[in-house]
């Protein structure tokens, strides 16, 4: 296969594991734990392709991952494309900053998501929307994010695993033999 192939491949099973992971947070969860706060788990793809890929290529999922998004909530898609971005802004800005290489920053960084989408969206919705959200849930917020953090540590291996099988070079930190 060409070099092109793998990056199509990559991007393809990185697009396909949003879509699994949005579709277990947004039904399989509530048929397991009922209304208990499900973590953000979709949101680990962009995170891990924020940290680990150029501008141009993590901007490309942002918007790959909202349209998988958009098909799995009643929020509409340009709420949905704003909150991404919201979201890649903060990253991108940490990322060099703040956040260094490994597991550890990339639980971080997904706890980090998952404290600026319900913030995002509420803001959203107060500017945009004509009758805007009044209600804010403080402890399914810390929930969801230490739920999201503790989901991210596996899905850190499974990414890095994905990049060593579409030929892309993953962080160092993947190279354990975990998975």
């Amino acid at each position: 296969m060409s070099e092109t192939g793998f990056v199509l491949l990559n991007y393809l099973l990185f697009g396909l594991l949003a879509e699994t992971l949005a579709g277990f947070q947004s039904s399989l969860w509530l048929h397991i734990f009922g209304y208990f706060p499900s973590p953000y788990v979709w949101i680990a793809v962009l995170n891990y392709w924020v940290l680990y890929r150029s501008i141009y290529e993590s901007l490309i999922m942002s918007y790959i991952v909202a349209l998988v998004m958009a098909t799995m909530t009643g929020a509409p898609l340009e709420s949905v494309v704003c909150i991404n971005l919201i979201v890649w802004g903060v990253l991108y800005l940490l990322r060099n900053r703040i956040l260094w290489s490994g597991p550890n920053s990339y639980m971080l960084a997904a706890g980090i998501s998952a404290l600026v989408i319900p913030i995002a969206s509420f803001l959203l919705s107060y500017f945009v929307d004509r009758h805007p959200s009044t209600e804010f849930y403080f402890y399914d917020w810390i929930l969801r994010a230490l739920l999201t953090s503790a989901f991210a540590l596996p899905l850190f291996y499974l990414f890095g695993f994905v990049d060593r099988l579409t030929r892309r070079e993953p962080p160092k930190d993947t190279e354990s033999e975990v998975v």
